[in-house]
């Protein structure tokens, strides 16, 4: 007789999503100067546009409920860490914005997340995390995503006060995420810009800004949505071989809300992110905030 696994309880705050870093650089372009793509005629990047481009390199590391634990519990979530790289085309019209990522890199101690987080934790004086041992063994990372954005409506001016609303889907495939998801994200404050909004280290990144933006301004935004998912490689565990892994659940709601600040050449996003229940012994949504720098030119 089969017995239901029991949810486990978070015991530290340094669960779930631990940490998550990325540098990313995005521009516009002429297409004469990238390589562009172009076998790749998927919908909304065969339209006239402004092309843009963007690059990004990043750290994701996620742990289970209890960092203490030398062996985890095999019911939380496993200790992973991914380490990538990836490169978007973009193609921006003035109320819609389409693009295509790759992105590669690899999971596992190669990341090495274990070393950046006992290296912060050490720094900080806080407890080191016992059970890194234990996580998701070695793999290359091989994803794409394509993203739509819609602009649907906006209000005051690109001077003063305004804002805006955007719709976004897109979909995900590759061995860490396959997916896909909708949003709708909305914006105001002092100079929005007309462009198409902010993005999760998990999903496009660097979006490139919009050229007839004000020099500075700042806006707050806040965005609901949700994940239809197949696979993801943190709950699900690795690709080819046995090890930790957790049962998904198909479906995950996700909200965020926070501030851009943007400046001649540069835009500094913060943000406090809400993500649903993500696997069946998960005992309560998971909550993390973020920030991101991006340079532009």
């Amino acid at each position: 007789m089969r017995r239901n696994p029991k949810r486990v309880e978070p015991t530290k705050s340094d669960c779930y999503y631990s940490n998550g870093v990325s540098l990313s650089f995005a521009r516009c372009v002429d297409e004469d100067n990238i390589l562009w793509p172009q076998m790749l005629r998927l919908p909304g990047l065969d339209r006239p546009g402004l092309l843009g481009a963007g690059f990004d390199i990043g750290q994701v590391m996620v742990t289970p409920a209890d960092t203490a634990r030398p062996v985890p519990d095999p019911r939380d979530r496993p200790y992973a860490g991914l380490l990538f790289v990836g490169v978007s085309w973009q193609r921006l019209a003035t109320d819609d914005y389409a693009a295509l990522k790759l992105i590669t890199g690899v999971v596992g101690p190669a990341s090495p997340a274990e070393q950046t987080q006992k290296t912060v934790h050490r720094t900080f004086g806080v407890a080191l995390p016992q059970g890194w041992d234990h996580q998701l063994r070695t793999e290359p990372i091989l994803n794409a995503v394509y993203e739509r954005r819609r602009r649907v409506g906006s209000w005051g001016d690109h001077d003063g006060w305004g804002g805006d609303t955007l719709l976004v889907g897109g979909a995900m495939l590759g061995n860490v995420l396959t997916q896909g998801y909708a949003q709708l994200q909305v914006r105001a404050g002092w100079r929005t810009p007309p462009d198409f909004g902010t993005s999760l280290i998990r999903g496009i990144g660097a979006l490139p800004p919009a050229r007839d933006a004000a020099s500075w301004g700042t806006h707050a935004f806040a965005s609901v949505g949700g994940f239809a998912v197949a696979r993801n490689v943190t709950p699900d565990g690795n690709s080819f071989r046995s090890g930790p892994s957790v049962s998904r659940r198909p479906l995950v709601a996700a909200g965020e809300a926070g501030v851009v600040i943007r400046g001649r050449g540069w835009q500094f996003t913060t943000s406090w992110v809400v993500w649903g229940r993500e696997f069946e012994t998960q005992p309560r949504r998971a909550e993390f905030g973020t920030f991101a720098f991006t340079v532009f030119r």
